[in-house]
């Protein structure tokens, strides 16, 4: 076990956000935690980073615990390069070879080409600072990673990258994402927080829905039975009260004390909220002429000598929905800007088609005035309602009660992305231009928005790097490399190239070996990787024996002979599991000597 929460409670004020969570982590945890934006996502991770005091309760750690958690990038000497940035960040005692391929890997994986590394920190934009922060918290020396939205301004490539490092990390990881696909990919464990508990649901992610569902219907079940009970009873006790004879009293108190605890037990079921306060609607479109936009032959550059986009040629048809995928830094949010006007000095020519009312939303959403609160923003863009039907509108989008009053520059980026949402479809566009619309948006709020596009009638141009959005949502990709454009109906043709891009470092020419040699190599770093695995998967099965004896060992502390019973066990098992860490630490550095050779 490498931590575990006991009776960990937390609120702002007057505002709660989760109590009584008991829950370990252990070596090999890939935990998913998803809430609500505002439920205490990030709160409980820096309980667990001890950033944060809990307001009631203990964490007890693992002395070997190391943690390492991706935060807001600091930027202590703004005249340091990359290369430097992530280097400073590996502790241990490594030899110079090594150290320069693990931070060189690092970078090159998070998206910086290598005639960047000599770029100071101060001149990166705030996606490349979140992707150079994520370098620097991988590549430390840790047993346990927190991830706070580790995909937001990473680019298909770069998270397919992620997904390969964390597929190989050895130690446990909890991670807070949107991104669905990533978390089908990597996660085995999924804790929600709702209704002020922290859920714990084990298994893959269609196995944490399907639970989820479960524990629902039999929470919700359980009640509805408690409550026909209650109400039996109660009609019971009133009639054995108005026949009023003694034993008919006696009767009523005897039933009156059951009452009392089927009672006491309703209110102490908790169960899961459904997600469903937020329900977009998009108002009927109306409609566009057969060809929405004919794209012909867009270049530009911001620089003479660097080309950005060459040649971009497509065109869209009425209820067509388009995602550009690519690259960060190949030019998809500037074609996105040449289409709705904001750059002008472009070569080639696009037109839009007839009836054309575009809702566009970019990834700054830099339209809204920053001292408005929401109900003044929305309420600017029509006068004529009412207070009511402004508040009823904005209510749909999960702005409700006090939260109208909020000012625009004090909400979060979840928020920003609903309301700019909201203040689109205001308009009634029949085609939506959308830059990124997930990022900072919660699980639950990204499946809302995906079932709104799905029914929109319009036409959508989207950038995003969310999968499972992308597959869900388009009909039509288009893939943007080195300034050229390729467009496809099917997704797996684009995926394929991303995936095959590795980001590996280019390794020096060498020459041919023997194949014999190599197939002996092949078949052995297969059977280095199961054996692996399987420790793994061992070490897990151990620790949930470790902690379940533990418990058992306090429950017993009357009983010397159980007690000593259960502590020769738990020596076994001790020893077990550091044979097995030692045989693990063996395989990885035999694969490592195996890879050094290759390279």
């Amino acid at each position: 076990m490498l931590l575990r929460l006991e009776d960990v409670s937390h609120n702002f004020a007057d505002q709660d956000l989760f109590y009584n969570v008991n829950l370990s982590v252990y070596p090999g945890d890939r935990i998913a935690l998803i809430g609500k934006n505002g439920s205490g996502k990030t709160t409980l991770l820096n309980i667990i980073s001890d950033k944060l005091e809990p307001t009631e309760g203990k964490l007890h750690k693992n002395n070997q615990l190391k943690i390492n958690f991706l935060t807001q990038f600091r930027m202590d000497d703004p005249h340091i390069n990359l290369y430097d940035f992530v280097r400073e960040e590996i502790k241990e005692d490594i030899d110079e070879f090594m150290l320069e391929k693990r931070v060189r890997s690092t970078l090159v994986g998070v998206g910086f080409k290598d005639d960047e590394w000599n770029r100071k920190v101060s001149t990166l934009s705030g996606g490349e600072l979140t992707r150079l922060s994520l370098g620097k918290t991988l590549v430390g020396t840790h047993n346990l990673l927190l991830l706070d939205e580790p995909t937001n301004h990473l680019d298909l490539y770069s998270i397919n990258w992620l997904k390969n490092y964390l597929k190989n990390y050895k130690g446990a990881i909890i991670l807070v994402s949107h991104d669905r696909e990533f978390l089908k990919s990597l996660c085995n464990r999924f804790w929600e927080i709702n209704s002020f508990k922290v859920w714990d649901f084990k298994g893959n992610y269609e196995k944490y829905l399907s639970n989820r569902e479960n524990l629902i219907n039999s929470t919700q079940a359980q009640k509805e039975n408690l409550e026909k009970e209650i109400k039996r009873l109660e009609d019971m006790v009133q009639r054995y009260r108005k026949w009023g004879t003694e034993k008919m009293v006696k009767q009523a108190i005897i039933r009156e004390r059951t009452l009392s605890k089927l009672k006491e037990d309703y209110e102490s079921i908790k169960n899961i909220e459904k997600e469903n306060s937020i329900k977009l609607k998009i108002p009927e479109p109306r409609e566009t002429g057969y060809e929405v936009i004919n794209v012909k032959n867009i270049s530009f550059s911001y620089y003479e000598s660097q080309p950005l986009l060459k040649d971009i040629s497509f065109n869209l048809k009425e209820g067509e929905k388009l995602s550009i995928l690519g690259k960060n830094g190949s030019g998809k949010s500037t074609l996105l800007k040449i289409l709705t006007g904001k750059i002008k000095n472009y070569k080639g020519k696009f037109e839009w088609g007839y009836n054309i009312d575009i809702g566009y939303i970019d990834q700054v959403i830099s339209s809204f005035n920053q001292e408005n609160d929401i109900l003044t923003e929305m309420w600017s863009l029509v006068p004529d309602w009412k207070d009511f039907e402004v508040r009823r509108y904005i209510g749909k989008f999960g702005f409700v009660q006090n939260d109208v009053f909020k000012e625009i520059n004090t909400i979060s980026g979840g928020e920003l992305t609903r309301l700019a949402i909201a203040k689109v479809l205001l308009k009634k566009p029949n085609v939506l231009i959308l830059d990124e619309p997930t990022n900072h948006l919660d699980i639950l709020t990204v499946e809302v928005l995906e079932d709104t596009l799905k029914e929109f009638k319009g036409s959508i141009i989207m950038v995003s790097h969310d999968e499972e959005l992308i597959r869900n949502i388009s009909d039509k990709y288009m893939l943007i490399e080195n300034g050229k454009n390729l467009i496809t109906d099917d997704l797996n043709n684009i995926l394929t190239n991303i995936k095959n891009d590795s980001f590996k470092i280019k390794k020096k020419n060498k020459p041919n070996k023997d194949y014999e040699k190599e197939k002996k190599l092949r078949n052995r770093i297969k059977s280095l990787n199961s054996e692996l695995d399987k420790l793994r998967n061992e070490s897990e099965t151990l620790f949930l024996k470790l902690d379940n004896l533990e418990k058992e060992m306090i429950e017993r502390g009357d009983n010397y002979t159980k007690v000593k019973e259960l502590m020769d066990e738990k020596i076994k098992i001790e020893k077990k599991i550091n044979y097995y860490e030692i045989r693990e630490e063996q395989i990885i550095k035999e694969l490592a000597e195996i890879e050094n050779s290759e390279g």
